[in-house]
């Protein structure tokens, strides 16, 4: 591990693509050693104390068939499925945070019910579940009473419980939302992983390599290299990174977030000064009839 440690420490990070652009995500977790997207999901699951253990899984068409010729076609980043059928949906998002929720519901909707055969038993239908990594949180700043701090929540995991006593009403719904914003943020603020309640070593392991460009001190992502899959990953990572060819594919995927952004921005933008508009033209409105009624009294 000396000579790892050593190519490590030479290693241009600036050089290596960044993991949060869906096409690099994608290219190192499915077209390679499987053990790479085993380990992760193993963390994932773990970090939130969950009984599952994946020793295969088998990657599937990204595709989820529309249910109507008007309806959107869904393109998931990683689609797999384990030994017992469990369907596992995978996707990197970088923006459109605003709308996830309704967009991973929708896909997990559309994959559960959709290899169940035509009088097969409801109850045998295999669980699905859906991971999202998001660059930001999806839900407004969170209170800790305990510190009376505003907290950032890395890992979010979602289910369908009764509101009463908080039981888990069904297994068959499992949604994972993974803030890397939150991740990085705490990582760079204390100069290292912090190991707390929601946070298992590991799957914070994982995320620093994820998050590799936001990492400020690049002897976290050095000491994560310690297991051996997160090695293989790096060093994956690398190869990919120096090959022309994905190296110009990922580039062309990075210009297209990045419009694709532009263009949401822009759009949110003239949403944000049209209401306002019409809000300054009913309230004009109003003061135009509140002068004319007292100019006739």
């Amino acid at each position: 591990m000396d000579t790892a440690k050593s190519w490590l420490a030479e290693l241009d990070y600036a050089q290596l693509m960044d993991l949060r652009v869906d096409y690099a995500f994608k290219l190192l977790f499915t077209k390679g050693d499987s053990r790479l997207l085993i380990s992760l999901l193993n963390a994932i699951f773990a970090n939130k104390k969950i009984f599952r253990v994946i020793k295969t899984l088998t990657v599937k068409n990204p595709y989820l068939d529309k249910e109507s010729n008007e309806d959107k076609l869904s393109i998931l980043d990683i689609r797999a499925e384990l030994d017992d059928g469990t369907t596992i949906l995978i996707e990197m998002h970088m923006y459109g945070l605003g709308e996830l929720k309704a967009k991973t519901i929708r896909s997990w909707a559309r994959a559960y019910g959709e290899d169940l055969e035509v009088g097969a038993s409801y109850t045998a239908q295999p669980p699905t579940i859906t991971i999202a990594f998001t660059n930001g949180t999806i839900e407004s700043i969170i209170y800790d009473k305990h510190t009376n701090l505003n907290i950032d929540k890395i890992h979010r995991l979602c289910m369908i419980m009764d509101c009463e006593d908080f039981t888990v009403f069904t297994n068959a719904m499992e949604l994972h939302y993974i803030d890397m914003k939150a991740f990085a943020k705490a990582v760079n603020e204390a100069d290292g992983i912090v190991i707390n309640d929601t946070v298992e070593m590991m799957f914070a392991k994982w995320l620093s390599i994820i998050t590799q460009k936001e990492i400020t001190n690049k002897a976290i992502i050095e000491n994560a290299c310690e297991e051996e899959e997160i090695y293989m990953a790096v060093t994956a990572l690398a190869r990919q990174s120096e090959d022309k060819i994905i190296r110009q594919a990922y580039q062309r995927r990075q210009d297209e977030i990045y419009f694709q952004n532009k263009a949401m921005f822009e759009r949110d933008e003239y949403k944000r000064k049209a209401e306002q508009l019409q809000s300054e033209n009913e309230q004009l409105r109003r003061q135009l009839a509140e002068f004319q009624k007292n100019k006739i009294l």
